[in-house]
């Protein structure tokens, strides 16, 4: 993964919202039924999004019955996982991405 291609990711508010949510359950998984309903955006839109997290090993899945679950790679390089942190640590405090926050601690499992 270059660099790069990480600010590219980071530079789509929705990829942005989208790792912000996986960091604050990090290392549990959020299903992508969670991030359709998080987010307001098709399951199609998700997938694309996601296809490029795991492309640069951003995250990894796991199949459950029909709905796909990620979480952020614990095996990304340090360096990236560290830069990664701090700019969700920004984006933590800024809107949408606290009220993001809100929202996913009152989340109920959907699957």
């Amino acid at each position: 993964m270059s660099l790069v291609d990480l600010f590219k990711i980071l530079s789509n508010p929705v990829r942005l919202r989208a790792l912000n949510l996986l960091a604050q359950r990090y290392p549990d998984a959020l299903c992508v039924c969670d991030f359709m309903a998080l987010l307001d955006c098709s399951q199609t839109m998700i997938s694309r999004h996601f296809k490029q997290f795991r492309d640069l090993g951003l995250v990894t899945t796991e199949q459950k019955d029909q709905w796909v679950h990620y979480r952020l790679n614990k095996d990304m390089p340090a360096n990236r996982w560290a830069l990664l942190q701090t700019c969700l640590q920004q984006a933590a405090e800024e809107t949408p991405f606290n009220q993001d926050i809100i929202r996913l601690k009152s989340l109920r499992d959907r699957c």
